[in-house]
């Protein structure tokens, strides 16, 4: 309604102002004249509007609970051009008095209510799932990159992929997949031992800086190649591999994507994709490659799955017992949606499941962790063989470990892979029994809900594995409700992957922590720079100082 209203005040003026700045001789009326004046008077006219006007005086969500606001906004004119960061977020989280959400001014003073309390999160994420949608710009900018597969599907599309693809991540297939985690673990182990050996300490021990970031990265890649398509990778053993830095350039974040990302949000995506930058070009060429691969993998699976008559025995005829290859057994995808679905693994399975890993280690590699890490270690080598024996471990084995089952929870609890996720109702409704207009952005922040105080208690900031162990509410962490825990959201939205997630988690971490000893670069704590975009990540990656350990 206020884009008419602006849009009318605009056309009149500019025409009012063609006709009476017009030549008094002249016998028509400029139309480009009108159209031009029109323009710059319908500019200013919505900025004020949409920025200062309607978000202080005319919101119906003005008088929600908020933090003190100045003018422009908390933190004057340099904030009013910034995204608020989820530590921000959490900040406001338990300091702000509120109930169920309280309202920010984002970027360019636009409304954002983030949802803070089990029973709102219910309404727009459980019971009504999709009559909330992602906003348009968001759709496109994921569209561009990992194609419509289930993470940018919605309503009739969503639950029709949802169906035939929750068989394919089902309890048992998912279980099935430990040892292959186990494996890449192991392989994973063998390599960082080697990098360690190739380069022996001055003083003879067997001490490295390594980049867990990087290596956590690899075997990502590596794992959802295996057990995604039933293809390795290879980026453990070589990360210059023309499908690893294709698939790098194009789903791997940094601060000149993040920038490309707030642009694109914030205008037009196709116009940005455009612009003649580098990281524009190299997310293409990515695209392109990544495309191309996986095009011709599900090609060749296809070629197989024609060759056996009979597909009920597909799988067990071919070997291909991977996800992509059960998925193609439904017959319920054409291959332009197994593409897309390959894609939404890459880039949501891998991306989130290797920063997960990278935050525990960083976690534990702390000094003040030193004694979670070494209990840790205690569980895994007591029950669990080395990765060099060639055992395989079942999930059977790896669920037995309570311990490393709690650190697992806690480090996604206190670092969630996935910052942020907005939603926009499709209609005018009520959440918690207050009006939210059509279109507003609701906002659930796992990174920032997973340790507010109203949920957690006083020690929400804490990593204390033991609240996962102990305590009457432990099957929550000692949280109030289910629902405090948002790493893998709720839902019919819920994230598809979270038991194939947890376990590959478990097993990466059981095998590093049993295998060596993690510090940060000279035994000190150190600053980190974090980019918040759709998951965390730390600017520049992870030196720790790894040492090989004997004994198991």
């Amino acid at each position: 309604m206020s884009n008419i209203i602006a849009s009318f005040i605009a056309i009149s003026l500019g025409c009012a102002a063609t006709y009476y700045s017009a030549d008094p001789l002249a016998t028509t009326f400029s139309y480009a004249r009108a159209a031009a004046l029109s323009l710059l008077i319908y500019v200013p006219i919505q900025i004020t509007w949409t920025c200062f006007l309607y978000p202080f005086y005319f919101s119906p969500l003005r008088k929600l609970p908020q933090a003190p606001v100045s003018f422009p906004r908390i933190g004057g004119w340099k904030s009013f051009f910034a995204i608020l960061s989820p530590p921000q977020i959490l900040e406001l989280m338990d300091t702000v008095p509120h109930e169920h959400f309280f309202r920010v001014l984002d970027v360019f003073n636009r409304e954002v209510v983030i949802i803070t309390d089990p029973k709102a999160i219910a309404q727009p994420f459980q019971a009504d799932a999709y009559n909330y949608v992602k906003s348009v710009n968001g759709k496109k900018i994921l569209e561009a990159i990992l194609g419509n597969g289930l993470v940018n599907a919605e309503g009739q599309d969503h639950k029709y992929q949802k169906k035939h693809l929750a068989p394919v991540f089902n309890f048992r297939v998912v279980k099935n997949l430990y040892p292959l985690f186990w494996e890449k673990s192991s392989e994973l182990v063998s390599l960082i031992r080697a990098e360690i050996d190739s380069e022996p300490d001055p003083s003879g021990a067997l001490t490295k800086v390594i980049d867990i970031d990087d290596w956590s990265g690899r075997i990502g890649l590596d794992i959802i190649g295996k057990a995604g398509f039933g293809s390795d990778f290879n980026a453990l053993s070589n990360p210059h591999a023309p499908l690893n830095e294709s698939y790098r350039n194009a789903f791997i974040p940094d601060s000149k994507s993040a920038i490309i990302f707030l642009l694109s949000m914030l205008t037009y995506p196709a116009l940005i994709r455009q612009l003649p930058l580098e990281k524009n070009r190299q997310i293409r060429q990515g695209v392109i490659t990544v495309n191309k691969y996986l095009k011709d993998l599900i090609g060749r699976r296809k070629s197989d799955m024609l060759q056996n008559l009979n597909n009920g025995d597909y799988l067990e005829k071919t070997g291909h017992k991977d996800i992509i290859s059960s998925a193609m057994k439904t017959n319920a995808f054409t291959t332009e949606n197994l593409v897309d679905q390959s894609k939404t693994l890459l880039g949501a399975g891998h991306e989130t499941s290797s920063t997960a890993i990278t935050w525990a280690i960083y976690t534990l590699s702390q000094p003040r962790y030193a004694h979670i890490q070494q209990r840790l270690r205690e569980e895994v080598r007591a029950n669990l063989p080395s990765p060099s024996s060639g055992v395989e471990v079942t999930a059977e084995l790896l669920d037995k470990l309570p311990y490393l089952d709690a650190v697992s929870k806690e480090s996604m609890r206190v670092w969630s892979p996935v910052t942020r996720v907005s939603r926009l109702p499709l209609h005018d409704t009520t959440i918690c029994e207050v009006r939210i207009p059509k279109g507003t952005i609701i906002q659930l922040v796992p990174w920032a809900l997973n340790k507010a105080k109203r949920l957690w208690g006083e020690d929400a900031r804490e990593f204390n594995p033991d609240r996962w162990l102990v305590g009457e509410n432990k099957a929550n962490g000692g949280a109030s409700s289910s629902l405090a825990y948002m790493t893998f959201g709720t839902g019919p939205r819920g994230c598809i992957g979270k038991g194939f997630a947890i376990g590959e988690n478990k097993a990466i971490l059981a095998a590093l922590i049993g295998s060596f000893d993690f510090k940060p670069v000279g035994g000190k704590t150190h600053d980190i720079d974090i980019m918040y975009g759709i998951t965390a990540r730390i600017i520049g990656g992870l030196k720790v100082e790894v040492t090989a350990l004997d004994g198991w």
